[in-house]
Order: structure tokens, then C-alpha cells, then sequence
């Protein structure tokens, strides 16, 4: 899904301080920046990317 959005100046000039500051570009900065408080308001579940090295305790 695309979404296009009308952004003041402070916020265009966060969302570029955001994406410079994780390192992305500005349609990455947008969706980590709304999947990120999405979360924080527990409107989406965290996701945990959990890797073949990562420790667990307990058994299945």
C-alpha cells in the first residue's frame, strides 16, 4: 500500500533528521517511524527477529 502524505516543514525536517539518524532513506524513515509507534500505542505487535544463534530457555 502506498500513502501519500502533506507534510509541514518541522515535520518533513524531523523525518529527514529520523532517517539520517538510522541511516535510511525517507519512505524507510516513514515506515519504521509509524511501525515504531503503531507499536508503542499497542495498536501492531512487536515483531522479534529471532536468528539461529539467538538463546532460548526452555523446551518446546
Amino acid at each position: 500500500m502506498k500513502i501519500t502524505l502533506t507534510l509541514s516543514t518541522d515535520e518533513r525536517i524531523a523525518l529527514r533528521r529520523y532517517a539520517r539518524d538510522i541511516g535510511a532513506d525517507l519512505e524507510t524513515a516513514a515506515h519504521t517511524g509509524l511501525r515504531d509507534w503503531l507499536t508503542l500505542i499497542g495498536e501492531l505487535e512487536e515483531v522479534y527477529d529471532l536468528g539461529e544463534d539467538t538463546e532460548t530457555a526452555g523446551s518446546a
